[in-house]
């Protein structure tokens, strides 16, 4: 059967094309919706829509945490006695992924997903060249301004990544595979995390084994400073220019995809490049009703239709303002910014933390004890007695070894890092795969919050007890317990939410606002870190910050459960008469609030809040009911 390719013009305008409201589809369009879907529903986990998104995220991933590896070795070089330099470095870079999730979410709604992608990987490259090469030229270039120039550049790229990975993934996915397809996605930045570490250690094996590091007693002895700057200095370039190559990767994987079908029939009115894109990607059959459809050179002629209104006024008034829509954006954008708030305060420039956390005795006293006093090499001179008044430099992290080079410092905070954070995120997130749709995601999500909670206040309360002590091991394995149950739960569903729960126009922007949300979260996180640290002098004030993230985590756990709808629904299997969960195609979630309301759901404290009272006073009137008849009956 062949399928007009000429719609009526009056269809591009009407609202319910772009994705909602589906009552106002003439036949001919939910004809096409249903059979996009079904196209689309034919298939699982894709290996081509995976790798092309995954490839990305893991290059924006491996640069965003590669700060962890290259602050120690840029303090050590340039700034060793700034302690404000890294913050400053760290807020651009975030600042700049707050500018590329609003700008890239927009421009992907307004002109399309595979436009754009891409582009942000062109500007993580550059910016990538640009940092690794970062100079002071001869006294007239700031290294600092430079060098945060561009990651700033950077930040803007991985920004980027976030709605554009996220929403492709989950266009392009099956309805039963959308949740294991896009957290799989995102198992690539805990991935990223743990290869930077690895990255920066083999760099660092080679140029010890190389240039003799350790025996240079680089960091704590004068007689080869400038040399091990040197040395030092290129250490951090390579690990930075290594986030290029797999840059270059996903770059060459893009350019075999397509935009979505979904994007393409319900934005751009384009029913015969949907199916042959769909069909180019999976290879599905186009059939429905057992009859096969043909779209052979539906893209010649097919006549172009006015643009959908997206972004008009009216249109942004009616599905934000008047269906209450904007109570969604509201929940996902806060809940990503109270997740990123703790997440961000411990997994971003946390040298100095997890030093303190698996510290087992008090501070080291600064004196003639130390054997690295006086200098042990013929002709040099120890730096360690100029510590004694000025303190400990900034790159040297573990109050407990002063004596530590910058080899044993960088070989030291990558161990910590990979024990701490980097395995117990990798393996939340590969647990949180498989159970993707065997457990009710957004229940789940406030669970993970209160859980958090639950954790913050123990870890806290145990760090306090048993910190700079032999028991220290114990704050380290919560710490662990808390990155598992963030990438098991929480980070994970911040990212997935989202990306199903908003409208195909609307996606990506809606994506990129929760997402920079998120950003600002974990830039309030650094800044009030800073200010513990720098302003707070007591030897446990980590134990403080524990305690206050665990706020934190309590709002994020009430704003899941106020205003987020349910991505799922319960089913009872006829079979077998067992309750199973039904992941929602996006369609339904792209029809929003009212939609929701009509299933039943309710959103807003002040609705659930209704509700319960209402289900309080059935189940007293039940109660009540149930005494008389026994009552009377008896």
């Amino acid at each position: 059967m062949a399928v007009d390719m000429y719609p009526d013009p009056e269809r591009s305008r009407n609202r319910g094309f772009l994705g909602y409201d589906s009552s106002a589809l003439s036949p001919r369009d939910r004809q096409e919706r249903h059979q996009l879907r079904y196209e689309l529903d034919l298939n699982s986990w894709n290996l081509r829509i995976w790798g092309v998104a995954a490839s990305g995220f893991l290059t924006d991933s491996y640069n965003l945490f590669a700060t962890n590896v290259i602050l120690a070795t840029l303090s050590f070089v340039y700034f060793p006695n700034d302690r404000w330099c890294g913050l400053v470095i760290n807020l651009f870079t975030l600042f700049g992924s707050v500018c590329g999730q609003l700008l890239f979410g927009y421009l992907a709604d307004r002109y399309g997903r595979t436009r754009l992608y891409g582009i942000e990987l062109v500007l993580v490259i550059v910016s990538t060249i640009g940092v690794a090469t970062t100079s002071t030229g001869y006294g007239d270039i700031s290294f600092l301004a430079l060098f945060t120039w561009w990651r700033f550049v950077m930040g803007v790229g991985i920004g980027a990544e976030y709605p554009l990975s996220s929403s492709i993934t989950s266009e392009w996915s099956s309805t039963s595979s959308r949740a294991t397809m896009i957290s799989s996605v995102f198992l690539m930045q805990p991935v990223g995390q743990a290869l930077a570490q690895l990255v920066g250690v083999w760099v660092l094996l080679g140029h010890d084994a190389a240039h003799k590091l350790q025996e240079k007693q680089c960091g704590i002895n004068s007689l080869y400073q400038e040399e091990c700057k040197k040395i030092v200095d290129g250490i951090w370039r390579i690990v930075i220019g290594s986030g290029a190559v797999p840059a270059l990767l996903a770059i060459i994987f893009r350019f075999f995809l397509y935009d979505c079908g979904l994007y393409t029939l319900e934005v751009k009115n384009k029913p015969g490049n949907a199916f042959r894109d769909t069909q180019r990607v999976y290879g599905a059959p186009a059939v429905m009703d057992g009859i096969t459809m043909s779209y052979t050179g539906a893209s010649l002629i097919y006549s172009p239709q006015p643009m959908p209104v997206q972004f008009s006024k009216e249109d942004l008034i009616n599905y934000f303002l008047k269906d209450g829509n904007w109570l969604y954006l509201l929940g996902t954008s806060m809940t990503w910014f109270f997740l990123d708030v703790s997440f961000y305060g411990f997994s971003l420039d946390n040298r100095g933390t997890l030093s303190d956390l698996w510290a087992t005795t008090e501070r080291v006293p600064i004196d003639s004890t130390l054997w690295c006093w006086n200098s042990t090499l013929d002709g040099g001179t120890s730096l360690v007695q100029e510590w004694a008044t000025t303190g400990l430099p900034t790159w040297q992290t573990d109050v407990t070894q002063p004596c530590n080079t910058i080899y044993d410092t960088l070989l030291e905070q990558s161990k910590q890092y990979l024990l701490t954070v980097s395995i117990a995120s990798i393996v939340g997130s590969a647990c949180f795969i498989f159970a993707a749709n065997r457990i009710p995601r957004r229940q789940w999500l406030t669970a993970s919050f209160l859980i958090l909670t639950a954790l913050f206040l123990i870890t806290g309360g145990v760090y306090y007890g048993v910190s700079h002590k032999q028991g220290a091991p114990a704050t380290v394995v919560l710490v662990a317990i808390c990155h598992f149950v963030f990438n098991f739960g929480a980070n994970t569903l911040t990212f997935i939410i989202p990306a199903e729960v908003f409208p195909t126009c609307y996606r990506c922007t809606c994506h990129g606002i929760s997402a920079a949300a998120g950003k600002l979260g974990s830039i309030f996180a650094v800044l009030v870190v800073y200010g513990i640290n720098a302003g707070y002098s007591s030897t446990t004030r980590q134990g403080l910050i524990f305690l206050l993230f665990a706020t934190f985590m309590a709002l994020g756990a009430l704003f899941s459960w106020a205003y987020l709808p349910d991505v799922q629904r319960t089913i009872i299997d006829e079979a077998t008469g067992r309750r199973r969960l039904e992941t929602r195609n996006l369609e339904e979630l792209g029809e929003g609030r009212e939609r929701a309301r009509q299933e039943g759901q309710v959103i807003t404290i002040r609705e659930k809040w209704a509700d319960m009272k209402r289900r309080g006073r059935r189940r007293l009137g039940s109660v009540i009911g149930n005494g008389n008849g026994n009552a009377t009956h008896g």
